[in-house]
């Protein structure tokens, strides 16, 4: 019987480990929490809330204000998401045939499931499993785009200076909390569009525009976000992504466990563990719905 070999399962591991750009979505948004055990099946953090401020002290002034966090204990599930692939005794044969390592090609489509469901936990939660994800945790502004000249809140019937208006809006909704900046904006593919819409005689676009003040460091097109809005509405979200508002747990990164053997096939399974999102300060992120 042919059998896996070393240097076979060496060649799925460097393959597995050699994602895509468009497959880390959640991580080129999110720090990663990586120091909770694999083996925990709960994690247990704090939410805050943050109240009360400083102030200048008059000469002899004892009132010194209180400021306070008020801290409320969460406690999430830790999940496996698990995926896997068939190589064939056939194909193990022809590769030692040929002295040749055998074809890695399937652990590509074994890794982009895993990382499409981990991208898709993160954004949109999922609902089976009562995870809570970016558009849905408890605690977020939601901001209800108004209508526009159209009498229409999508951006597909807005004008440029409208669209414009509505990110403005919801950044400073981020900007206003102290201590806290809007970084990052993420849109559908479908919105991202409406913002080819031009601007003015200097910027040729809305996203020029955009770019051009400097509001965020990162612009993503998520098509996780589809639909999460008010009543299936599309959204756009702005947030402060530091790690103090909201963070990706990954006990366990993508690992390949032992592969199964029922003939004609082996079974290569891989395994990641994650919390989903992590989100300590939800007031820091505006999930804006209708667009």
């Amino acid at each position: 019987m042919s059998v896996l070999r070393t240097q076979d399962l060496e060649a799925i591991d460097q393959k597995i480990y050699e994602p895509h750009k468009d497959e880390l979505k959640a991580r080129s948004v999110f720090a990663l929490k990586t120091d909770i055990p694999a083996g925990a099946e709960t994690y247990t953090y704090d939410v805050i809330a943050r109240s009360g401020a400083a102030k200048i002290l008059a000469p002899g002034a004892s009132d010194i204000p209180l400021v306070d966090a008020d801290r409320e204990r969460h406690t999430v599930d830790i999940y496996s998401i698990a995926a896997a692939f068939n190589i064939t005794v056939q194909e193990l044969r022809q590769a030692q045939m040929s002295g040749v390592q055998i074809e890695t090609t399937k652990a590509d489509t074994a890794r982009k499931a895993i990382a499409e469901k981990e991208n898709r936990i993160a954004f949109a939660g999922d609902k089976k499993h009562n995870i809570k994800g970016l558009t849905d945790v408890t605690g977020i502004q939601v901001y209800a785009v108004p209508a526009g000249s159209k009498a229409s809140t999508k951006w597909a019937d807005k004008t440029a200076d409208e669209i414009v208006s509505d990110i403005r809006k919801a950044k400073n909704k981020v900007n206003k909390l102290p201590g806290h900046t809007a970084d990052t904006l993420l849109i559908t593919p479908d919105s991202f569009e409406e913002l080819e819409k031009p601007f003015n005689d200097y910027t040729k676009t809305v996203l020029e525009y955009i770019q051009s003040q400097r509001w965020f460091s990162r612009i993503e097109i998520l098509s996780d976000i589809k639909g999460q809005g008010t009543g299936n509405s599309d959204c756009f979200v702005v947030l402060d992504s530091s790690p103090d508002v909201v963070q990706l747990g990954i006990p366990m990164d993508i690992t390949r466990q032992l592969e199964e053997y029922k003939f004609p096939n082996y079974k290569v399974p891989f395994e990641e563990r994650t919390t989903g999102l992590i989100v300590r300060y939800p007031m820091a992120i505006v999930r804006g719905d209708g667009i």
